[in-house]
């Protein structure tokens, strides 16, 4: 572990970047640390930094980033004594190959979610000098990166959070996903399925992405706009779409069902989240994930998309808070 004393300390907040020597590859990670005081009082000395409270987040690969990540689960920054937690949580927000500036691999090849992608962590846990990661959290593509290190290296994971998660080699709803009707989305710009078919450019993309997010909620009216605000004006590259999903749904890939059929490695004690009106990772994922790995739990929530911090908030939260308490 490194010395709090250090400067520069790898846990201090704010952005941060390293160099993996091996790969030639740049990360970059940003650290959230919770508010030390209370508005009209002295701050007091702020605690040092300790990974034992870490939670450390992958975010999906594609384009999207952390600030979503980063405003939905802010949170899980504020103490819950309720819980018995007595010190806060530090979130970790690891971005991936190609996202902002963490560098791009010399080919688009290199963008698989298992092992390439997934391997980049272990880069981040020699980085970090951890012996193991406390927890490890990934939603949607970043939960697929996630499970694929829990796989490669079960004893390097004491708990692993899985959020509406792919599963490379498994797909479900992915018809009912195209039949949806995109003209509940409050936007009138959504009345065709994408304002460019085959976007070009990341400005094209980002607005075909833009045209879309109905289809990832059960109420898209209602709670389309917070995830809106969350996201930002963030302009998303479509590299990083074409590389990772160009590498995952390669069906000449050496071993397409490796993430499917590694689930029984995993050592980590997992809780599986999805929602059940999810046309993105539908259930059956979270059900096949359940099924394989061996210390799982499966939390499903009615009424729900793809974004349950969003649609199912409080639950949500509750839920997060009472895994987080067990024992590894």
């Amino acid at each position: 572990m490194c010395d709090p004393k250090e400067e520069n300390h790898p846990l201090s907040p704010g952005p941060h970047t390293f160099t993996s020597p091996t790969k030639n590859l740049t990360f970059e990670y940003i650290i959230l640390h919770p508010p030390t005081h209370q508005p009209n009082r002295p701050p007091p000395p702020p605690p040092p930094p300790s990974s034992k409270d870490l939670i450390v987040i992958q975010c999906p690969a594609w384009g999207i980033g952390s600030r979503y990540l980063q405003t939905g689960l802010a949170p899980l920054l504020e103490l819950d004594p309720e819980k018995g937690q007595k010190t806060p949580y530090t979130l970790l927000f690891f971005h991936p190959r190609g996202t902002d500036n963490s560098s791009r691999p010399r080919s688009s090849t290199e963008m698989s979610s298992m092992p390439h992608l997934a391997s980049d962590l272990d880069d981040l846990r020699e980085h970090l000098h951890l012996l193991r990661f406390p927890v490890l959290m990934g939603h949607s593509n970043g939960g697929a990166i996630v499970l694929g290190y829990a796989e490669m290296h079960p004893t390097r994971v004491s708990k692993l959070i899985l959020l509406n998660h792919q599963l490379i080699g498994l797909r479900d709803r992915a018809d009912d996903l195209q039949d949806k009707d995109l003209t509940q989305h409050p936007s009138p710009s959504t009345k065709k399925k994408t304002p460019n078919p085959k976007p070009t450019t990341d400005k094209s993309f980002t607005a075909s992405v833009q045209s879309r997010w109905s289809l990832y909620f059960y109420n898209p009216a209602v709670y389309v706009p917070s995830l809106l605000a969350a996201i930002g004006t963030r302009i998303m590259p479509i590299w990083c779409y074409r590389s990772v999903y160009g590498c995952d749904e390669n069906q000449e890939l050496q071993h397409p069902q490796q993430m499917i059929t590694g689930l029984e490695r995993v050592r980590a004690k997992t809780l599986v989240i999805s929602g059940r009106d999810d046309l993105i990772c539908g259930l059956k994922i979270a059900e096949r994930s359940k099924e394989g790995i061996p210390d799982s739990k499966m939390i499903v929530y009615d009424r729900c998309g793809h974004f349950p911090w969003i649609e199912r908030e409080k639950r949500f939260f509750k839920d997060i808070r009472e895994f987080l308490a067990l024992r590894s």
